[in-house]
């Protein structure tokens, strides 16, 4: 084995010499060469596995836009046929289709003046249809607000955010109750319960964290004072 292995690492050229497998000698030098030709295979193929590029999912990667509640809110209700809001009655709905007015959204970019006038009685419509209108306002500004809870809200006189932001739901409640007990508060209802406590209080906080931002975005726009000497 070793005079094998010397005449490996001469430098004088010689004939190569064939290996012979039934010899003990010449199998461990056979194997002691295959050794590090096997070893330097294995490491070409991790390393090109290892160069290859990584494919990256682009999809994944792609930012997705997601409206906000509020956003959410003004499009789902101006999308919302009058029928379904509970407005008005199912009648009043029907001729207002007959109008072309089928949507919130329709409702809002009508001209009242022309419209009340097509509708009928335009001295009792006008001022009717401008209610409905306002109702629509006030729910699109306030998330979770229906059309017809803010109609109820501008019956005793709660017409606004920032009036809204300054009550409290028991004293809310109650008026609303009072309301309910009358005769024009029974025709509004139509049978319908008020609104509960709970959902009066997310009202009412949703109103003051809409007025505290507009008073913090008017306090920045507003010019610096000038300073007196």
């Amino acid at each position: 084995m070793l005079r094998t292995f010397l005449r490996f690492l001469s430098k004088t050229h010689q004939n190569p010499v064939p290996v012979d497998l039934n010899s003990g000698d010449d199998v461990v030098l056979y194997a002691y060469l295959k050794a590090p030709a096997a070893h330097s295979a294995g490491s070409i193929v991790s390393g090109s596995q290892k160069q290859r590029p990584e494919r990256t999912n682009v999809h994944s990667s792609a930012s997705t836009f997601h409206p906000s509640p509020a956003n959410q809110h003004r499009e789902r209700l101006l999308s919302m046929e009058l029928i379904h809001t509970k407005l008005c009655s199912e009648k009043r709905c029907k001729k207002l289709q007959t109008l072309g007015i089928v949507t919130t959204g329709d409702l809002i970019a009508a001209d009242l003046k022309t419209l009340s006038a097509r509708f009928g009685a335009p001295k009792k419509s006008a001022p009717l249809l401008k209610r409905y209108r306002q109702a629509i306002r006030f729910a699109l500004a306030v998330p979770a607000m229906m059309p017809r809870d803010a109609l109820l809200l501008i019956s005793i006189h709660r017409r606004s955010v920032r009036g809204l932001a300054m009550e409290t739901p028991a004293m809310l409640y109650r008026d609303l109750q009072r309301f309910s007990e009358s005769s024009q508060g029974q025709r509004l209802m139509r049978g319908r319960r008020l609104p509960s406590i709970k959902r009066l209080r997310r009202w009412i906080r949703t109103c003051e964290t809409r007025l505290s931002a507009m008073n913090s975005a008017a306090a920045n726009s507003a010019p610096p004072q000038a300073i007196r000497a």
